[in-house]
């Protein structure tokens, strides 16, 4: 139930205050569950590597580390962290030939 309603109020681009009182209950009770949820993510990401082979077969290689993704395309590296752009990422990959059109 909080993990849900700490993903709403960070999607809303509300302050913690303006939600909380919205939905009805504290904002230091929201921030506690933001502060804990987050906590307990980064103790469970373990690194994993996926092997990417996309249309142009230029070898790309992505792994997730704590919470973050690292694609890495030819000799560059792109860090990626949530709630980044899907459209500029693309482009980016695009741009370093890891992409098909």
């Amino acid at each position: 139930m909080w993990a849900e309603r700490v993903r709403s109020w960070r999607s809303s681009g509300e302050t913690v205050t303006a939600f909380a009182r919205t939905h009805g209950f504290t904002h230091s009770a929201l921030r506690y569950w933001a502060a804990r949820l987050a906590r307990t993510s980064r103790q469970r990401a373990v690194p994993t590597m996926v092997r990417l082979v996309p249309k142009s077969k230029a070898p790309a290689l992505v792994t997730a580390l704590r919470g973050d993704l690292v694609v890495e395309i030819g000799s560059a590296r792109i860090r990626v962290s949530r709630g980044f752009d899907a459209e500029v990422l693309a482009a980016v990959a695009r741009a370093l030939g890891g992409g098909g059109a």
